[in-house]
């Protein structure tokens, strides 16, 4: 092939409607990329909601890739992988076409067991003997006794993966030494993770859009929620703030069907100091950061994951409490504000809270540090910049190099105010629709409720902010 030709990449991974943060991710990366390459994205059998398609993006279904890779070899082939069941259709070709395996968790370990309990359950107890031995086996005996032991975050399961593929993808120096414990002979290249940062939002103006008070301690939480996101303990710290501190916490995120999170809440009387709104728009996300005066994104366990929400509040501007472990503890620590994932956790949340909602000036400081570190080492052009010199050593030539536009993305804001107040019933669609494994399709939830509306049975949106344009100098989708 001549060096000038225009390099065609092969790229699996999930977009919307599957509602996952590595589907925004490559929606806002393959825009970038696809302005120097062809790229044909190989999706799990469905018609993207938000990625546009143009001469060089193009979206096939996943069964079509061998034809066509057999017809004309791609130059590289790219998986984006995560522990979940979105990632479940590419696996096979992970295994059988070498490629560059971005691991956005470094365990898979969920996955594989997703797959496997379909099947083999036999196959499970084997693969995981082979790899771990006489421990592998015991862990593998209580999963299936219905246990979900900790242990299993030592287990990873990825190295089938790994091994199969030509090179590995990761985010961080932790999630590096996460592989290379388990495949000490991996080839690693480490890419930083990238977001467009907006431009900031007054805070006054964001908390006036959504209805919120002015004059309250605001506390966010913008992100899918499950187990290890450490919700629990910040709704005890909230019912024991409010005591002296009028503070309110708003959820913007699904929310995973093993959290009982409205139970946590009326337990501990919180009915009117929480705002849940469950699925929301981006701008509608980026709304709620900006009326923040903290953002919580705590973690653990980890499965070796770099957080693009994480990166998404930090670049807001807002002050932001991480848990201080795996790639989290790699963050500069005045950029965000680490707590200790021990016996102390609560009171360490309890007395930074009070901190902060004390001395308003110490969050502004520690936002604009967040925000400058995301401009400086987190941009789309930084994560664009690591995909090209990546595959240039996967395909073995060199590629041209793909345009970015400006870093810092202008926002459309509505003049009027958007409703916050979730409808009773578009909220018990969207709780059906997550026990069905559906929560995170947004169309399908919008197609719910407009037909609710149809019916006069809702008022058809659930705090989500309508007909707002989002103009972007590096997303182009």
């Amino acid at each position: 092939m001549a060096e000038d030709a225009q390099p065609r990449i092969a790229w699996f991974t999930p977009l919307r409607p599957v509602e996952s943060g590595i589907s925004h991710y490559n929606e806002e990366l393959l825009p970038v990329l696809a302005t120097a390459w062809q790229i044909d994205v190989f999706v799990d059998g469905y018609s993207p909601t938000h990625l546009r398609s143009t001469d060089t993006l193009q979206v096939h279904a996943a069964r079509v890739f061998h034809r066509r890779h057999h017809r004309r070899p791609y130059d590289a082939v790219v998986y984006q992988m995560g522990n979940s069941r979105a990632h479940a259709y590419m696996y096979p070709t992970v295994l059988e076409v070498p490629g560059l395996l971005v691991l956005h968790d470094t365990m898979l370990h969920h996955l594989i067991l997703s797959m496997m309990l379909t099947g083999s359950r036999r196959g499970y107890r084997r693969l995981m003997e082979r790899h771990y031995g006489e421990a592998g086996l015991t862990a593998a005996e209580r999963v299936l006794r219905g246990q979900l032991p900790k242990s299993l975050f030592d287990l990873p399961l990825s190295e089938d993966a790994v091994e199969a593929s030509w090179a590995v993808a990761v985010h961080s120096d932790h999630a590096r030494a996460n592989v290379l414990r388990h495949n000490p002979n991996a080839r690693i290249e480490q890419i930083p993770m990238g977001i467009p940062v907006p431009q900031r939002i007054a805070r006054e103006r964001a908390r006036r859009l959504l209805g919120l008070p002015e004059r309250e301690f605001l506390i966010a939480s913008v992100t899918h929620v499950n187990p290890y996101k450490r919700l629990d303990v910040v709704l005890r710290v909230l019912a024991r703030l409010r005591s002296d501190v009028p503070a309110r916490l708003v959820i913007a995120g699904s929310v995973a069907p093993l959290v009982p999170l409205g139970r946590y809440v009326s337990a501990l009387g919180l009915e009117s100091a929480v705002e849940r709104l469950d699925f929301v728009d981006d701008l509608t996300a980026r709304l709620v950061v900006a009326a923040s005066d903290v953002c919580v994104n705590l973690r653990f366990p980890t499965a070796g994951e770099t957080s693009a929400s994480l990166l998404r509040l930090m670049g807001g501007g807002r002050p932001v409490l991480v848990t201080g472990a795996g790639s989290f503890d790699e963050l500069p620590d005045g950029a965000v504000i680490k707590i200790p994932p021990d016996v102390l956790e609560e009171e360490t949340i309890f007395a930074t809270l009070r901190r902060l909602a004390s001395d308003p000036a110490l969050g502004e400081r520690i936002g604009a540090e967040a925000r400058q570190f995301v401009l400086r080492e987190h941009s789309l052009a930084a994560m664009a910049e690591g995909y090209h010199g990546a595959l240039e050593r996967v395909a073995g030539r060199i590629l041209p190099r793909p345009e970015v536009g400006e870093l810092i993305e202008s926002l459309t804001l509505p003049d009027a105010p958007t409703r916050l107040t979730p409808d009773p019933l578009t909220t018990a669609i969207a709780d059906a629709l997550v026990e069905l494994g559906l929560g995170g399709d947004v169309t399908l939830l919008d197609e719910a409720a407009r037909a609710a509306v149809e019916l006069g049975l809702g008022v058809g949106k659930m705090g989500r902010t309508a007909d707002v344009e989002l103009t972007s100098g590096g997303r182009g989708a």
